[in-house]
Order: structure tokens, then C-alpha cells, then sequence
């Protein structure tokens, strides 16, 4: 069965020179709807998960709490956003994407209204767990849409990283925009409220082709040059597990380095009254992350006609140093290195992401999604959050990167392992 037929249309669907052109505009029409509510999905997830890390000095001098406190409490939504993955990914393999993408919109916009309302630092932290479970529903959902009914899974991965990344560049813009705009960090979050409850809304009346049950992909699975795709189901395993443990280290030094890489890039620019405009401190990290975000098309393009595990290793290689030397480097070095280093960090995403959508049953799908991010994003970006306040308080800011790079560098190791995993000849 071939293309958009086996979405439940007819197979004159996804072929342009069929009788039936009707048929093939409507299978078009649900690709490109598919690729906008996930893609603007991507961005919010971003954006409310990565908010409060450029206003935290308004956000710790309202409740009165520790650098460390802010984070643990911050920690919180990263822990559930993990956790609820693995729920999230079962219930859209038993009831498909479309419901629980809405479900998505619709939480999150909850925690953001319980965020920007709370008064004190318990009901700041519920918002917090609001947030989490809601943003939790967003990667093995709509991860598992876009691997089952894109038909090239590959290059569509790489535009919906780069809305991800986008949604991390613009997410301390606004948040500091906003705070400085009304004086009140609270509204940051609450701005966010009215627009993702309409977009939820606008998704649940939209055409998405129903529940997904087989991949629709006509995309090459790789080249036999960038290692050899596995034969056995224990090298499958194998493979799998350790790309596993490689992603959780990976979710370690992501949330290290964008936690806390705001607060060291403002420290490249040697003026007072930069360092307290919250809006200008906010223009480096949006620099940054959005270079950063071109490297996911281009990662989901290469991955397109390659295995991807050599790619893995080779990013991931390139990246460690790169992470080290943004605590050791000062003024223009350092924000050009920052610059090069997102380049790397963020072109991982679409790698893994289509790794592990070639390694999945579609039946399976959204459930071993969902397994992936209970581990990088309750595991690795929750513990990686939490870990960003305890060593600031304890040592310093630079040691941070330091930290960071120690876990890329066992991500490394990790993803070596699973590429010199080959096929039984």
C-alpha cells in the first residue's frame, strides 16, 4: 500500500496524475496542516518551557527565593514534561495524535494562566507542574504525526526543530520584552494564554486524515556508508539503548546550557547599564538560538539519505569542546562561539528524532516517543535544570559549562557505542 492510502484514503490520493485530483489536494492539505499545528506547537512548547529563564531575577525578587530555589521550582515542569510523555504517547497510540495535540494547546495554556496568577512560591510551582503536564503531550505526539504521515519524515523533522528553536530564540525576548514593557513579569506568561487557547480550538475543527496506524513515508532509510542498519532484533535493542542513554545525557547538558547561557553571554558585554536592561541582556541568547535553529533544516536533510548514527557521533564529537570553552571565554569570542556551538547542539534533535522514528513500529510509535522524552526531558532536562542552580551556589557560573560538556562528552561516548553496533553479514 502506497502513500496517503495507507492513512485510510484511497491510493489515487497521493498521486498528483490520478483521476481522483480532488482526492490528491485533500491529501496535500492535511500534510501542510499537519506540518503548521505541529510546527506551531513546537515553538509554544519552547517558549513555555524556556520563559522564565530570562526573567528570573523579577521572578525570584517576587517570591523572595534562592537562585537555587527558582530552579528546583522550575525543575518541576521539565520532571513532568518528561514524565507525562510516556502516558501521552500511549493514549495517541489508542486514540491518535489529533485529540491529544489539542489536549496539549489546552493544558498549557491552563499552567500559563496558574503561573502568571500565583502568589506565592507553592502556587508558582503548581503552575509550573501544569505547564509540564500539558507541554508533555507535544514531542511523542506530534513526533509520531509527523514520522507517520509526513512522506518525508526527515526534511519535515528539520522544519519542526526549527520552530522548536525559534520558540527557545524569541521565548527571553518576549519574556523579558513584556516585563519590561508593563513592569511585571506576570504578564509574560499570561500573554500567552488567549493565543494557544484559540489555536487548540482552531486545531480540533481542522482535517488532520484521522488516526495514524501505518507510516506513509517514501523517504530512503540511509546509506549503507554512514553505518549499517541492524538485522537482529538484539542489535536493534542494543542500539536503542544506547542512543537512549545518550539522549538522556544529551537532555543534561541542554537544559545546563540554556538555563543559565542568558546570564554568561550578558557577562560578554562589559556595561552596567546592559546588564540591568533585561530586554538587551535578552537580544544575545535570541542571536544565538536562532542560528542554532537553521542547523535542525539542515540536519533533517542530510539524515534524509544517511543511516544517521555516524552523524550523531560526529555532532555530538564537535560539540564538546564547543560547550566547554563557553565558560572560559569572554566578549566577542564567547558570543561567536555560543553561536557556533548552537549551530551543533540544536542540529541533534532531528538526527534522533528520525533515529528513533526508523528504529519504531508505527504501532508503537508514540509510546516509545514518549519513552525518549520521559528520559531526556524528566531525567536529563530535569535534573540538568536543578543541577544549573546547585552549581552556580556552589561554585560559579563558568562551571556550569564545565559540567555540561562533562555530559556531552558521555553522550558521546554513548552514541560511539550504539554506531559500532553493525549488522550480522
Amino acid at each position: 500500500m502506497d502513500g496517503l492510502g495507507r492513512l485510510g484514503y484511497s491510493s489515487e490520493m497521493s498521486n498528483p496524475d490520478s483521476e481522483a485530483p480532488g482526492s490528491a489536494l485533500r491529501a496535500a492539505g492535511v500534510e501542510r496542516r499537519i506540518l503548521f499545528f505541529t510546527c506551531v506547537g513546537h515553538t509554544l512548547t519552547h517558549v513555555f518551557i524556556h520563559f522564565f529563564t530570562a526573567i528570573q531575577p523579577q521572578m525570584r525578587s517576587s517570591f523572595e527565593i534562592s537562585d537555587e530555589g527558582l530552579t528546583r521550582i522550575g525543575s518541576i515542569s521539565l520532571a513532568l514534561f518528561g514524565i507525562g510523555a510516556i502516558p501521552s504517547g500511549w493514549l495517541s497510540d489508542r486514540y491518535g495524535e489529533k485529540p491529544l495535540l489539542v489536549a496539549f494547546y489546552l493544558l498549557s495554556a491552563l499552567g500559563a494562566l496558574c503561573v502568571g496568577t500565583a502568589t506565592s512560591a507553592w502556587m508558582l510551582g503548581v503552575g509550573f507542574a501544569l505547564v509540564g503536564i500539558g507541554t508533555s503531550i507535544y514531542h511523542p505526539v506530534a513526533l509520531a504525526m509527523i514520522s507517520k504521515g509526513m512522506r518525508s519524515p526527515g526534511k519535515a523533522m528539520g522544519v519542526n526543530g526549527l520552530f522548536g528553536s525559534l520558540g527557545t530564540a524569541f521565548s527571553p525576548l518576549i519574556a523579558a520584552g513584556v516585563t519590561a514593557l508593563t513592569g511585571d513579569w506576570r504578564w509574560a506568561f499570561l500573554g500567552l494564554v488567549a493565543p494557544t487557547i484559540i489555536i487548540g480550538l482552531w486545531m480540533a475543527k481542522s482535517d488532520l486524515g484521522g488516526k495514524l496506524d501505518q507510516d506513509i513515508s517514501e523517504e530512503t532509510a540511509g546509506s549503507e556508508d554512514d553505518g549499517a542498519k541492524p538485522s537482529t532484533r538484539r542489535s536493534l535493542y542494543q542500539i536503542m539503548t544506547l542512543l537512549l542513554i545518550a539522549m538522556f545525557f544529551g537532555g543534561v547538558y541542554y537544559a545546563l546550557v540554556i538555563t543559565k547561557l542568558p546570564d554568561q553571554l550578558a557577562l560578554a558585554v562589559k556595561s552596567e547599564t546592559f546588564q540591568r536592561d533585561i530586554v538587551k541582556k535578552a537580544w544575545l541568547p535570541f542571536v544565538v538560538y536562532l542560528v542554532g535553529g537553521a542547523s535542525q533544516i539542515l540536519g533533517g536533510f542530510l539524515i534524509t539519505t544517511r543511516e544517521g548514527r555516524g552523524m550523531y557521533v560526529i555532532v555530538l564529537l564537535i560539540s564538546t569542546p564547543l560547550i566547554y570553552a563557553l565558560g572560559v571565554l569572554s566578549g566577542g569570542a564567547l558570543v561567536a562561539t555560543a553561536c557556533v556551538m548552537a549551530f551543533f547542539m540544536f542540529a541533534v534533535q532531528p538526527i534522533e528524532n528520525t533515529l528513533l522514528a526508523r528504529y519504531s513500529p508505527p504501532a508503537l510509535r508514540g509510546r516509545l516517543f514518549g519513552l525518549k522524552f520521559i528520559i531526556v526531558f524528566g531525567a536529563g532536562m530535569g535534573g540538568g535544570t536543578w543541577l544549573s542552580g546547585w552549581v552556580v551556589e556552589r561554585y560559579d557560573l563558568a562551571a556550569v559549562f564545565t559540567a555540561a560538556a562533562i555530559a556531552t562528552a558521555a553522550a558521546l561516548v554513548a552514541a560511539i557505542a550504539a554506531y559500532l553496533i553493525r549488522s550480522k553479514k
